[in-house]
């Protein structure tokens, strides 16, 4: 059998998942329910790596609209549209564009069809977005933990590192709507594109066919 892992596989899913796994693996060994080292992981062999992947995308694929519904709590409506109304904003002057935000999914086929590596490199802000998305509430869950810490400790330290953490959390929730309104723009951007080489390829047929008629 071939399993062949994608840009979204890993991006979106594995890595958002591994993340998870971390989270809950710290607070089942802070409530007692589970004792082991991290160093340990070092060690690891194939197999049992193996199987933490699998596990990961397991989680990973469980938790992704969980992790949708808290990036509403950061995410400004009509991404889509933002991102068309800046790109008109820089480029109407020069450039037709008659396109709607909203015909983005059929745009990024076109790209597909004509040139997957194109694709690729738009669909890559659109997997960083989610897997940043996903993080983004796996650190606010840290932090959470973190509280176990501080009232088993009474250390004021973990204070600092809750604070810290939801930082982090808000900042890559920032980050993951910044790459989602990339997305978007490479899409306008490829498109823009294709139609420009479409008009170049074309403009000699229209002169050769001109001077013919010309004879």
């Amino acid at each position: 059998m071939n399993i062949r892992l994608g840009l979204y596989d890993i991006f979106s899913i594995i890595i958002p998942g591994g993340f998870y796994l971390i989270t809950i693996a710290e607070f089942a060994r802070l409530v007692g329910w589970i004792n082991f080292d991290w160093q340990s992981l070092q060690d690891i062999g194939i197999l049992p790596l193996l199987g933490l992947v699998s596990v990961a995308y397991i989680i990973g694929s469980a938790t992704d609209r969980i992790g949708s519904q808290w990036h509403r709590v950061f995410k400004k409506r009509g991404a889509s549209n933002r991102a068309l109304d800046n790109f008109k904003a820089l480029h109407s002057d020069r450039w037709r564009i008659d396109f709607d935000d909203k015909d983005w999914p059929i745009a990024r086929t076109y790209i597909y069809i004509h040139n997957p590596g194109v694709a690729d490199d738009a669909d890559r802000f659109n997997a960083i977005s989610i897997m940043l998305r996903n993080i983004s509430l796996g650190l606010f869950l840290l932090a959470l933990i973190e509280i176990i810490q501080f009232a088993n400790t009474g250390n004021w330290a973990f204070i600092a590192l809750i604070i810290f953490l939801l930082f982090l959390s808000y900042q890559t929730a920032i980050r993951a709507r910044t790459l989602r309104e990339w997305f978007y723009s490479s899409i306008f951007e490829a498109i823009i594109a294709y139609r420009l080489n479409l008009e170049e390829r074309i403009k000699p047929v229209k002169t050769a066919a001109k001077r013919k008629n010309a004879k």
